[in-house]
């Protein structure tokens, strides 16, 4: 025999906001190259991600001196964002 379980359903209005608590995943920049190789992949040689932006920079123009042709790059910002309920609907 099983037993029904019951449960209460609470509607909540959440709210989106950047995470500045104390404990939060710092911001983080990173590129990563989008030059298109002879099989049309993409080469996706990445840097790693630096609380300073200027070395994921620096890592963009000595990944161009090793390969002249790559000249396309995306920049990947991670930035932490946080949930917070409010107020029952």
């Amino acid at each position: 025999m099983t037993t029904a379980t019951r449960r209460v359903f609470r509607f909540v209005t959440w709210t989106l906001r950047l995470d500045q608590d104390d404990d939060a995943p710092p911001l983080t920049y990173a590129f990563r190259c989008l030059t298109l190789r002879d099989d049309d992949t993409e080469c996706g040689a990445r840097s790693q991600p630096s609380t300073d932006p200027a070395a994921a920079r620096k890592w963009a123009f000595g990944h161009l001196r090793e390969h002249p042709g790559h000249t396309s790059y995306a920049e990947v910002i991670e930035r932490p964002w946080v949930m917070w309920p409010g107020e029952p609907v």
